[in-house]
C-alpha cells in the first residue's frame, strides 16, 4: 500500500512542533541508565506525537526521594510514571511519590511493580494499615496486600519460571480502561510472579481503590 504521505507530514510536523509540553517524572532506581527504561521512555515519546505534545522526561532516583523533599521534586510534574524493577531497594521512595501523586491528584501510571507500589501505598495509608507490603520484600508482614500466584509457590528456580503470554482480563465497565479499550474483554501480555493479593481486594475496593481489571 502506497504510504499516506499527509499522515507521515503531520505526524513530522507534531514531532518538530508540538504545540505543549508535559513534564513526566519517570520514578525509579535505574535512572542512570536510560536505556534500562528505554520502551517506557519511547512510548513517553510517541504518545507525545499522537497528541501533539512534547514530553519532557524528569527522571527521578527514588532513593533520593523522602516525605521533606517530595514536593521540591514531584510538584511541577503533570504526571508521574513508576515503572518495572525487581528488588526492594528505593521502593519507600516509590511509595512517597506515589502518595504523593493520589494526594495531590496527579496522574500516575504504576507499571508492575510501580502498581504494586500504588496498592500497598493506599493499604498503608488510607487503610491504615501500616505494615502493608508485598510478600516479595517482607516475610513477617500481616497485611501482604501483593502476593506470589498461586501457581507460582513451591517454584525455587527463579530463571524464566515467571507466567508468561496472553491472558483475559475483564474490563470494569464505566472505568478509563473501559473507555480505552472498548470491550468488555481483552487479552493482554503478562510477565510476572507476584500479583494483587485477593484476599484483600475486599476491602481495599470498599475503601475506594478501582479495580478496573
Amino acid at each position: 500500500r502506497e504510504p499516506d504521505l499527509a499522515q507521515w507530514r503531520q505526524m513530522c510536523d507534531r514531532w518538530m512542533h508540538p504545540k505543549r509540553r508535559v513534564d513526566i517524572a519517570l520514578v525509579g532506581k535505574y535512572t542512570k541508565l536510560h536505556d534500562a527504561y528505554l520502551s517506557v521512555a519511547e512510548a513517553l515519546r510517541h504518545a507525545g506525537v499522537a497528541n501533539d505534545a512534547h514530553v519532557e522526561i524528569h527522571w527521578i532516583d527514588s532513593e533520593t526521594i523522602t516525605p521533606e523533599n517530595v514536593g521540591e521534586i514531584l510538584g511541577d510534574m503533570s504526571g508521574i510514571i513508576v515503572p518495572g524493577g525487581f528488588g526492594q531497594r528505593g521502593f519507600e521512595g516509590k511509595l512517597v511519590a506515589a502518595n504523593y501523586a493520589r494526594t495531590h491528584k496527579i496522574p500516575y501510571l504504576g507499571i508492575c511493580l510501580g502498581l504494586q507500589v500504588a496498592v500497598c501505598e493506599f493499604a498503608r495509608n488510607v487503610l491504615g494499615w501500616s505494615d502493608a507490603h508485598s510478600a516479595e520484600f517482607s516475610e513477617s508482614t500481616q497485611h501482604p496486600v501483593i502476593d506470589l500466584m498461586p501457581d507460582q509457590a513451591g517454584i525455587t528456580d527463579m530463571g524464566g519460571t515467571m507466567r508468561l503470554g496472553s491472558y483475559p482480563c475483564v474490563v470494569k465497565e464505566g472505568t478509563l480502561a473501559a473507555e480505552a479499550y472498548g470491550v468488555p474483554r481483552i487479552d493482554e501480555r503478562h510477565r510476572h510472579r507476584f500479583e494483587v493479593n485477593n484476599a484483600f481486594r475486599p476491602a481495599i475496593e470498599e475503601a475506594g481503590l478501582v479495580v478496573s481489571g
